[in-house]
C-alpha cells in the first residue's frame, strides 16, 4: 500500500507540472481511467456525481456519494467530501470550488464526462477555458513507473496461468462459448476480473480478429485462437496464443513460421527513440515479402495499462516515439477468410534504463493438443 501511495503522489506531482506547462488551473475528473490513474481506485456511482478535483496548487478533493465504496486509505492522500441524496450536489461542488478558488479559472475536464455533468460544472464553475484531461494525463499515463510495470507483470502472470488451465480442457465437442466461460471462471477463481470479453475462436472463426465466441464446436484438425486479459489492481494484461487439435497442416505451419519471423523483427526494433510507425511498417513489409500483404487486417500493437487499448499505438499512422516506461503489445496477424487466421500477442515494457523486456514467458508456438 505504501508503494501505491508513493506512486499516486508521483502521478499527482507530474500532473501538476503538466498543468503548469499547459496553462490549466485545475482538473475535474469523473470515474474513468484518468480518475483511477490519479485516485488509485474507481467506482461506478451510476447517476450520482463523483468528482475528483486536482488544483495546480496541489489540492486534491474527492466529492463522492455517501453510498460509494471508497477504500479507507484514500483519505490519507485525498480530502474526501461526502454528499447524500438529501443534499444538493451542485451546492456541495459550489462550496468546494469557493474553498479551492477555482471559479472562473482554466479547467481540464474528463474526456468521457457526461453532458449532464459537464453542463452542471460549466454553470457552477464558469471556467474561462476548458480543455481535455487527456491533454494533461495522456503522456503521463504512457510512461509507466516501475510500480505500474510490476502490477502489469502480475496481470501477465495471471493470464499465463489461465492459458495453462485452458490447454488442459481443450477437447473435441466443446464449444467456443463454453471455453470462454471457463476462462471467466478460472480468472474469477484467481480472485481477478477479465480485462475484456475473451476471444475464443475455432477453425475458420480464427480468421475473424475480434470473433465473438459462439456455438462452434471443436473438432480434430482445428486451429484454436484464445485472446484474453486479466485485471490486477486496476492494470491489465492482453495475450494471444494458438493451439491445434492435432498436427498443423503444412501451409499453416509454414505461414506461422513466416509470422513469427516478422514478430521477431518487430521485437528487435524496440528501443527508446524508435518511431512506433516504423515498427508497424517493418512488420507490414516483412509479411508482404512473404506474400501476405493482403492478409493483414490490423496494426501491430497498442498500449496497455489501465485500459486494454491505450496509447502508444504501434501503427503506421502513429507519430509516437517509443520512450522509457512504455508498455504495449506486439501482435502481428495474418488472416485467410473461410479457412483460418494466425496471431500471437506478447506484452512488452521499456524500463527506465532503456532495457526492453517481454513480460510473458509462456511459449508463443502453436501448441498441439
Amino acid at each position: 500500500m505504501e508503494e501505491l501511495l508513493r506512486d499516486l503522489e508521483r502521478r499527482s506531482s507530474s500532473a501538476i507540472a503538466m498543468m503548469g506547462r499547459r496553462g490549466v488551473d485545475y482538473l475535474a475528473l469523473t470515474p474513468s481511467p484518468n480518475f483511477r490513474y490519479l485516485a488509485g481506485f474507481s467506482e461506478d456511482t451510476h447517476e450520482r456525481v463523483m468528482l475528483l478535483i486536482l488544483t495546480s496548487g496541489g489540492e486534491k478533493v474527492l466529492i463522492a456519494p455517501r453510498l460509494a465504496n471508497i477504500p479507507g486509505w484514500v483519505s490519507s492522500s485525498i480530502d474526501v467530501v461526502l454528499w447524500g441524496d438529501e443534499d444538493s450536489v451542485s451546492g456541495v461542488i459550489d462550496r468546494i470550488a469557493k474553498r479551492l478558488r477555482i471559479h472562473g479559472r482554466r479547467a481540464a475536464f474528463e474526456d468521457s464526462m457526461s453532458f449532464r455533468v459537464y453542463t452542471m460544472l460549466r454553470d457552477i464553475l464558469a471556467p474561462s477555458s476548458v480543455s481535455l484531461a487527456s491533454e494533461i494525463l495522456g503522456d503521463l499515463r504512457m510512461r509507466k513507473s516501475l510500480y505500474e510495470i510490476r502490477v502489469i507483470m502480475r496481470a501477465v502472470r495471471a493470464a499465463e496461468r489461465v492459458f495453462e488451465e485452458i490447454y488442459k480442457i481443450l477437447t473435441p465437442g466443446l464449444s467456443e462459448r463454453f471455453i470462454a466461460s471457463q476462462v471467466s471462471s478460472i480468472v474469477a477463481s484467481e480472485g481477478f476480473d477479465e480485462a475484456f470479453r475473451s476471444i475464443v475462436a475455432f477453425g475458420e472463426n480464427t480468421a475473424n480478429p475480434h470473433h465473438i465466441p459462439g456455438d462452434r464446436k471443436l473438432s480434430r484438425g482445428d486451429l484454436v485462437l484464445v485472446d484474453l486479459g486479466v485485471v490486477v489492481d486496476g492494470y491489465i494484461s492482453d495475450l494471444t496464443r494458438m493451439f491445434s487439435l492435432g498436427p498443423l497442416s503444412r501451409d499453416a505451419r509454414d505461414r506461422f513460421s513466416c509470422l513469427m519471423s516478422c514478430f521477431s523483427e518487430a521485437l528487435s526494433m524496440i528501443s527508446p527513440g524508435v518511431r512506433a510507425s516504423e515498427i508497424d511498417l517493418r512488420v507490414r513489409s516483412c509479411l508482404s515479402e512473404y506474400g501476405f500483404g493482403e492478409n493483414i487486417l490490423h496494426r501491430t500493437g497498442h498500449g496497455i495499462g489501465i485500459e486494454v487499448h491505450e496509447p502508444p499505438y504501434i501503427s503506421i499512422n502513429s507519430d509516437h516515439v517509443l520512450d522509457r516506461g512504455n508498455v504495449f503489445t506486439i501482435e502481428p496477424g495474418i488472416y485467410f477468410r473461410g479457412f483460418y487466421g494466425l496471431r500471437v500477442e506478447s506484452n512488452i515494457a521499456i524500463l527506465d534504463n532503456g532495457d526492453v523486456i517481454v513480460l510473458d514467458k509462456i511459449s508463443r508456438d502453436v501448441i498441439q493438443i
